[in-house]
């Protein structure tokens, strides 16, 4: 017995439907790295950064002797966090973005009204320790962290970028 033209559909259409489900299927199964760091991350590379101002270090050949504590700032977080999605986003790794933007830039923008001291920039590590550590390796980073002028920070990271952002009030 043949179908009725009204139940029959043609097989180019059943292909059309089944292609259309399953791609509908599979960007629903995929999901978006996670683009921002946990907030015991943020707490971790604060406290790592604090106990080196803490008890001093050492930055290549220089003796950093110990400064007072740094505070979490969220505006400073703020502009971290945008410059490591930025810079994940475009596919950069830079302090100056591609269309020009500067640090003490971002920190504006974000609201900050402190004094923009420095910032720290790091990829590649999964976690908080690790970029520490990196920071602290790093003559300029490591002075970067140890600026006695430097009263409050913002950590930012995306996917495995990082990004802390040093100022004073």
């Amino acid at each position: 017995m043949k179908p009725s033209k009204g139940n029959y559909i043609p097989m180019k259409k059943y292909l059309i439907i089944f292609a259309g489900t399953f791609l509908c299927i599979l960007l629903m199964q995929c999901k978006k790295e996670e683009l921002t760091i946990p907030e015991d991350e943020v707490s971790l590379v604060i406290h790592n950064i604090n106990l080196l101002r803490q008890n001093g270090c050492q930055c290549g050949n220089d003796y950093m002797p110990p400064v007072p504590v740094l505070s979490l700032n969220s505006q400073l977080q703020n502009a971290a966090t945008g410059h490591a999605r930025d810079m994940v986003q475009k596919n950069y790794f830079d302090h100056l973005s591609p269309e020009g933007g500067t640090p003490a830039e971002r920190v504006s923008n974000a609201g900050y009204k402190g004094n923009f001291i420095a910032e720290n920039l790091g990829r590649g590590y999964l976690h908080a320790d690790q970029v520490v550590t990196a920071w602290k390796n790093s003559v300029s980073h490591c002075k970067a962290m140890m600026d006695a002028n430097s009263k409050e920070a913002g950590v930012g990271m995306a996917q495995n970028y990082w990004v802390v952002a040093f100022g004073s009030l």
